[in-house]
């Protein structure tokens, strides 16, 4: 398919390969031409970058190589040089990519810039007259371009080493004469971290701009605080504490963020790829001091932490004054929304300030201003080699919290939309506990839980717990408190774990997730529940030179997403499976940073290449 493109497709596709650009920023619709409100300065707000196209080259050695299918790389170099000259025109050490400049806010006006490095001008120009193509240089104006396609224009700059090119999106200027920044010093932080990057550069756009779409946006969340007809208040206190909060934060990120970015790191040595956010804050801010200040106290949840679970949750941060506020309000709302709840289902005597449901509130609002929010979930296999899956909370003053909790299952027993509840189940280090029971848990429930599956919840002075399983999960959840308790007894050294965390062993969630759907499968069988016959649909191919229709592209596009899955999942049953993601402040923000192992890069590999080797 390749060797048929025409000549401004080969083009296309050469940019697509240094800058792995997704084909619809490629195809974006023109807009409506009208006249701005008014225009913005020459800093881009937005750029994607390449590092360099030999990175890229080695990151797909890399990922075919994981694949078992080295031969690709070779593969797509050999077109390059049958299509495009092997690209030889441009400096493949050098960074590439795309800037999108903001020339107007109403309406939206966006002008497009790639930017290529050139390694030999003349090889350049050869290499984008390929075809019917002529790249025309302008005799008045030095360094200035027009390349003749038989679709449209485009206009060109020779900018030091680079060639800029106005993309044809949205009616850009023909006249092209504005200001650019030196493409490799704008990208230099991106390209020192990340193979690929997005970056949205907030203060690019001017401070009156970023007001005017600030007040439009509260205007708009304002508007949608209002009481709405015959909402009762307790509804409205908790969604207006909430939108409040989210109005603050907004002006924050408006007011004091510089830069948002996204990027992609394959780290050759470990095999594995980082993807990360990075949110960038000016210095001596307040939102910086937050972002510092959630990092403060580690989760007293540290020591159950493992690597090994199919799942492993920790997330302990020291929260903003503007979302403690949040939860006291929205607990304040919860309150009257109880009450009105337990009147109209006839849920005993309507609580009230001092009742048991109360006072569990007054603890959780109190746990809310102290503002750290520490909580812990992890996946465990009982003594039956069935999934238990244990949570917990750090509080403040636990003990009223408990009373609520046994006041408000008191209240819904015999309630035939609530499990089977047992009050007072257990104890356990001086925690009362109490158990719901699904209501008839299907087969796959049954296999993944084990027998009696259902819900143990209790509370203590400071911590409250909760476990999901079958009849031999409270011994589990016993051995998870056990087991703290004897770390703060016997304390060692331990890594203090990023304010979030998250650890997935995918193959271990896959096997769960098939073993429960075989079961009900199996079930359903023997007990011949008729399912209903999934028949294929019927799509006529679309022939040679013909537009495939709506149908067959939702058909082609399902097909190659079944494939996909089955070729990960193919990829990531070899091992290598874990997927890590990690918060921790920088010097000036915050990192995001979602780590896949080998696997991952593997079943991307045979991917990509399944789709190679099929054009």
């Amino acid at each position: 398919m390749i060797s048929r493109l025409t000549s401004e497709s080969q083009r296309l596709f050469a940019l697509v390969i240094l800058l792995t650009l997704p084909v619809s920023l490629l195809s974006a619709e023109d807009i409506e031409k009208e006249a701005p409100v008014f225009s913005l300065g020459t800093r881009p707000f937005v750029v994607v970058t390449a590092a360099s196209a030999n990175r890229l080259r080695d990151d797909a050695a890399l990922l075919f190589d994981a694949a078992g299918m080295p031969d690709v790389v070779d593969t797509v170099l050999d077109k390059l040089d049958e299509n495009v000259q092997g690209l030889e025109g441009l400096n493949w050490d050098r960074p590439a990519g795309i800037m999108v400049f903001l020339n107007s806010v109403f309406p939206p006006s966006f002008e497009f810039v790639a930017f290529l490095p050139i390694s030999d001008m003349e090889r350049f120009q050869s290499m984008m007259e390929l075809g019917t193509a002529v790249m025309k240089e302008d005799t008045e104006v030095e360094g200035r371009y027009e390349l003749i396609t038989p679709r449209r224009n485009l206009q060109i700059q020779i900018q030091g080493e680079y060639a800029l090119i106005q993309l044809p999106m949205m009616d850009p200027d023909p006249a092209f004469d504005r200001e650019i920044p030196a493409p490799d010093l704008l990208v230099a932080g991106l390209t020192n971290q990340f193979d690929v990057a997005v970056s949205l550069d907030v203060e690019a756009v001017p401070k009156a701009t970023r007001d005017l779409i600030l007040n439009l946006l509260v205007s708009t969340m304002s508007t949608q605080i209002q009481q709405r007809d015959e909402e009762p208040e307790s509804q409205y206190q908790i969604r207006k504490s909430w939108m409040e909060a989210d109005i603050q934060a907004f002006r924050l990120l408006f007011d004091e963020c510089r830069r948002i970015s996204f990027g992609i790191d394959i780290v050759e040595e470990e095999r594995v790829a980082n993807i990360d956010v990075l949110v960038e804050v000016r210095e001596a801010t307040q939102l910086l001091e937050e972002i510092f200040a959630s990092s403060t106290k580690p989760s007293y949840f540290t020591p159950l932490l493992s690597d090994s679970s199919p799942l492993s949750l920790s997330w302990s941060a020291v929260v903003a004054e503007r979302d403690r506020e949040r939860y006291v309000g929205v607990l304040e709302g919860l309150k009257g929304e109880l009450s009105r709840v337990v009147e109209e289902q006839d849920l005993g005597t309507v609580p009230e300030e001092g009742s048991p449901l109360y006072l569990a509130l007054d603890a959780l609002q109190q746990t809310a201003r102290e503002g750290h929010l520490d909580v812990f979930g992890q996946m465990y296999r009982d003594s039956n080699n069935k999934l238990a899956v244990v949570g917990a909370i750090r509080l403040e003053d636990g003990e009223a919290i408990a009373g609520g909790l046994a006041d408000l299952l008191t209240r819904l027993l015999g309630k035939d939309t609530i499990g089977e509840i047992e009050t007072a189940f257990s104890q356990h280090a001086d925690i009362t506990f109490h158990r719901i029971r699904f209501r008839n848990p299907d087969a796959g429930a049954l296999e993944l839980f084990g027998g009696d599956p259902g819900i143990i919840v209790g509370a203590g002075p400071r911590s409250g717990w909760i476990c999901i399983g079958g009849e031999d999960s409270f011994d589990t959840l016993k051995s998870v408190m056990d087991e703290l308790a004897a770390a703060y007894e016997n304390p060692i050294e331990r890594e203090i774990p990023a304010s979030l965390r998250l650890v997935l062993r995918v193959n271990d969630l896959i096997e769960l997730v098939q073993g429960a759907e075989a079961a009900k499968k199996e079930a359903n069988a023997a007990a011949e529940v008729p399912t209903e016959e999934v028949v294929p649909a019927t799509t006529a191919e679309a022939q040679p030179g013909q537009r495939p229709s709506p149908a067959n592209r939702r058909d082609q596009f399902r097909r190659r997403r079944e494939e996909s899955n089955k070729l990960m999942q193919e990829a990531l049953a070899e091992g290598d499976d874990e997927i890590r993601v990690e918060a921790r402040p920088i010097d000036n923000g915050m990192r995001i940073r979602v780590r896949l192992q080998e696997g991952f890069l593997r079943g991307v590999g045979r991917i990509i290449g399944q789709r190679i080797a099929g054009n």
